[in-house]
């Protein structure tokens, strides 16, 4: 008999890797041209992928754009509900400051997730509708809960906690997501770890005032 699992196997192991290529490679693409900017020839291309390996594995632009957001969103989603295990029994204030350090982290970790964001804000509406009603209200509901323990403890300042929410992510994403001009105004690589280091520090610094 002819063992057949190990190439099935291996099989799949290589179809794993080459959506693991392609959905790199879009969430750059849609980052930087946005859903209508950029075609699948263009995703494939970059990824160093015959583009007709796209609608085999993801269908439709539409729907390698969606599985774009679930990639990225799962890779956020898998970090922070392993951190917050990894921080169970730890005082409050620690465990809150330790998730904002970890997301700044991440920012620098994937800056076109940002970019990424920063499209579907101004791209299409049913897209942005889907992705408001896949992750982003369920997320932001639970940031909003960190955000206002945060501000009960004095480590926030004072206000709306959603719009401190969206101060927050300005503040802490900012450096990643315009990296070509801070390197160029500064002369400093914003993804070293001293860099992030220190705007790691400045952006709890700028939250810890205890402003009222």
């Amino acid at each position: 008999m002819i063992e057949t699992k190990p190439k099935k196997r291996s099989e799949q192991g290589r179809a794993k890797e080459t959506k693991s290529k392609i959905l790199a490679a879009a969430l750059h693409e849609f980052s930087a041209s946005g859903f209508e900017g950029v075609s699948t020839r263009a995703i494939a291309s970059r990824a160093g992928v015959n583009h007709t390996l796209i609608s085999h594995h993801f269908g439709s632009k539409t729907e390698l754009w969606k599985a774009t957001a679930d990639w990225i969103f799962g890779l956020y989603t898998t970090r922070s509900q392993e951190r917050y295990k990894a921080l169970k029994g730890v005082e409050v204030m620690a465990t809150i400051k330790a998730l904002l350090k970890d997301f700044i982290e991440f920012s620098a970790a994937y800056p076109d997730f940002h970019r990424f964001m920063m499209q579907a804000n101004r791209g299409d509406a049913g897209l942005m509708d889907w992705l408001t009603n896949r992750f982003l209200r369920q997320g932001a509901q639970a940031e909003l809960t960190l955000f206002e323990q945060a501000q009960e403890l004095g480590f926030m300042p004072k206000g709306d906690g959603m719009h401190m929410r969206y101060l927050f992510i300005g503040a802490a994403t900012s450096i990643f997501t315009f990296a070509p001009e801070y390197s160029r105004l500064t002369d400093n690589d914003p993804f070293s770890e001293s860099v992030i280091e220190q705007h790691t520090n400045y952006v709890l610094g700028l939250f810890s005032q205890n402003l009222h």
